[in-house]
């Protein structure tokens, strides 16, 4: 027996070798940093907007969006990850409601998200995201823990997950005489809500997913700053009034999902098919059709195009008019355009280009990304976007 006190070390210099290479491992270090610029433009009119210049209001809005994001490696069995976009939004329908000083023409928006990911064991992955979004009017917290199990032989998985929000805001909006209400008081509605999965490898080569989520609303659930039209004529060109548009308190909403992959190895194609299917207790019935391709072009280059169909029907109190004897105070009401029914088409192309020759140790790319976005009920969305990103 030996104590510390009256015992010499006794390590060799082969122990200290081991013990530095297993600090070297376990050392905090940065695995991948990406870079992107967003450009977002929207135009179309909806009846909740008061810009005019009609009851059918202007939806104008373009962002600028650059984004930060980087993924740290704790050590073999942990990783975090930081992702941080900052938009520049120049909004018709906001500023409209306070014309006479235009504080809203632009308004300035941050989120920051930390993701970290744990596998305790190599079957076993958990996944904690958190953090928080503020601009002028609005701030918001959210939260959620993820786990996921891989089985036979990592040929099928299974995944839980929760997330829960919660935001405070001003009511901001169509108020008597006013864009605020009398006082300072914020309104506040949080959010909770669950998801499953489980994937399955077919084959080599096909791969399916079927997924169920739900999520739970409590609170103020109005947009503030969207409004209803009254007293309209019955062509609806012109309105005498308008007011704020109400929800009802909670709402309760659920997705069900499934997905097909399938790799053709002679073309190096990927093609990938998934529907979800959407419904809540506003009566919304929603349905979306993916279709993805991806392309390998030789080894620096990866093409991906995809196809988007979405359909839907409107909330039980949806309305583009409110007549003097439909008034109730306490009745819920919207004519916000993505709560009505529509038909929506979408698709986009994006280019990632390799600049490092394969199999060097330090990759560098380059993506570029083009989207457009058209829906029935006269709404248009472009989106630009160029990123670089770097592998250490």
């Amino acid at each position: 027996m030996c104590f510390a006190l009256f015992c010499t070390d006794t390590r060799t210099g082969a122990d200290d070798n081991v013990l530095r290479e297993a600090s070297e491992r376990e050392r905090w270090r940065v695995e991948e940093s990406r870079v992107r610029f967003v450009y977002y433009d929207q135009k179309g009119f909806g009846f909740q907007s008061q810009a005019g210049p009609g009851p059918r209001g202007s939806e104008r809005l373009y962002v600028y969006e650059p984004m930060l994001y980087v993924r740290v490696r704790q050590n073999k069995k942990v990783q975090h990850s930081v992702t941080l976009p900052v938009d520049i939004i120049t909004s018709a329908s906001t500023d409209s409601i306070d014309a006479l000083t235009s504080a809203s023409r632009t308004n300035e928006a941050g989120t920051l998200q930390f993701d970290s990911e744990i596998k305790p064991t190599d079957d076993d992955t958990v996944k904690v995201t958190y953090g928080g979004h503020g601009e002028e009017w609005f701030g918001s917290v959210f939260a959620g823990i993820g786990y996921t199990r891989e089985l036979a032989q990592d040929n099928a998985t299974v995944m839980v997950r929760i997330d829960g929000n919660f935001d405070w805001f001003k009511a901001y909006g169509p108020w008597p005489g006013a864009v605020f209400p009398d006082g300072d008081n914020y309104d506040h509605r949080g959010a909770f809500g669950g998801s499953v999965e489980m994937s399955q490898i077919l084959n080599p080569r096909t791969y399916v997913k079927a997924g169920y989520g739900a999520t739970w609303q409590k609170g103020d659930l109005a947009t503030p700053w969207n409004s209803v039209p009254i007293f309209c004529d019955p062509e609806l060109t012109t309105c005498l009034a308008r007011i704020r548009e109400k929800f009802p308190e909670t709402r309760l909403r659920q997705t069900l999902s499934g997905l097909l992959a399938h790799y053709v190895p002679r073309s190096e194609t990927t093609l990938r098919l998934s529907y979800r299917f959407y419904w809540d207790d506003y009566e919304v019935l929603a349905h979306t059709l993916l279709a993805e391709v991806y392309q390998n072009i030789r080894d620096r280059a990866l093409l991906k195009a995809h196809y988007r169909m979405h359909q839907q029907s409107a909330v039980f109190f949806w309305t583009s008019n409110l007549g003097i004897f439909d008034i109730d105070p306490n009745a819920p009401r919207t004519a916000d355009s993505d709560l009505a029914r529509f038909w929506a088409n979408e698709w986009g192309v994006k280019l990632l280009f390799h600049v490092s020759p394969p199999g060097r140790p330090h990759q560098h790319d380059i993506d570029v990304y083009y989207n457009r976005y058209t829906r029935t009920n006269d709404l248009t969305v472009d989106v630009v976007s160029i990123g670089y990103g770097y592998n250490f």
